[in-house]
């Protein structure tokens, strides 16, 4: 193994820890200073003590639970990168764009605050970060099909779902930190670009990232109930994603069965020993 791909691999390892780490001391700190009793008004507790200001993007806060399924598959891709089948996709696909979105991931928990500005320089730092996260996935899924399941799990899917939450993500914060856009009209139109980018996704064989996309609209279905306008655009965008992916399924399916029926079909016409 040369320098450089250890020095790479090393680095995605001290990457992860650091937004573990992170992630960590943050949610313990707000455990720390929570105050249970108090009640929260206009704005919403997702993890430890932050709080955002109600948007008409904001998901439901089981919606967030899908970082912790994110970190699980990039810690089987921290521990697969060290075998040689994932070697060419780790320094020639992935190179050092995970740990850049480590570091800015880790940069967007220490700024994050109640203040405009603050979030406001949030959604830059992922921006950056979706850019970086998005190159990777481009990277991989171009260029390094995956060979096998193990692939899938450690290489495709953690950057599939990064990207798509990423990108999710980016949408929420420019809704907390400027006002302007939060409105009926700009949070609809929002969703319906989010349900065209899933339905796109998915028709470009890829259905996990619109997977991903769909799980984002649901939550926002669930929690905006109330605004008939999104809860309308969410529903239905979310709606069109998973019956786009439900009908490749099908069609996968049917596929699959009339190619085995084919093949049979083929064996006894051409084997003597079964006329």
């Amino acid at each position: 193994m040369s320098r450089y791909n250890l020095f790479l691999k090393i680095s995605n390892v001290v990457a992860y820890i650091l937004v573990i780490a992170v992630n960590t001391a943050v949610q313990f700190k707000g455990y720390e200073n929570s105050k249970p009793d108090e009640p929260i008004s206009n704005s919403t507790l997702i993890y430890g003590n932050w709080t955002v200001p109600e948007t008409y993007l904001l998901p439901a806060n089981y919606t967030f639970g899908i970082w912790g399924l994110i970190y699980t598959l990039l810690f089987g891709f921290i521990i697969y990168q060290w075998f040689e089948a994932a070697e060419t996709a780790t320094i020639e696909g992935i190179r050092f764009y995970h740990v850049i979105a480590s570091i800015l991931n880790a940069a967007f928990l220490l700024i994050w605050g109640n203040s405009k500005i603050r979030v406001l320089i949030d959604a830059f730092v992922l921006t950056t970060l979706c850019l970086a996260v998005f190159r990777a996935y481009d990277n991989v899924t171009t260029h390094y099909p995956p060979k096998d399941i193990k692939d899938r799990l450690f290489i495709h899917y953690p950057f599939t779902i990064y990207a798509a939450w990423s990108l999710v993500a980016t949408f929420l914060n420019y809704w907390a930190a400027i006002p302007f856009l939060n409105t009926v009209f700009f949070s609809t139109v929002a969703i319906i670009v989010l349900g065209i980018i899933g339905y796109d996704y998915n028709k470009h064989h890829d259905a996990v990232f619109s997977a991903t996309i769909a799980w984002a609209l649901v939550g926002i279905a669930v929690r905006q109930q109330d605004t008939m306008a999104i809860l309308i655009a969410s529903s239905v965008s979310s709606g069109v994603i998973l019956g786009g992916i439900l009908r490749k399924w099908i069609n996968t399916g049917y596929a699959y069965r009339e190619l085995r029926r084919n093949r049979l079909r083929d064996v006894g016409e051409t084997d003597p020993l079964l006329a």
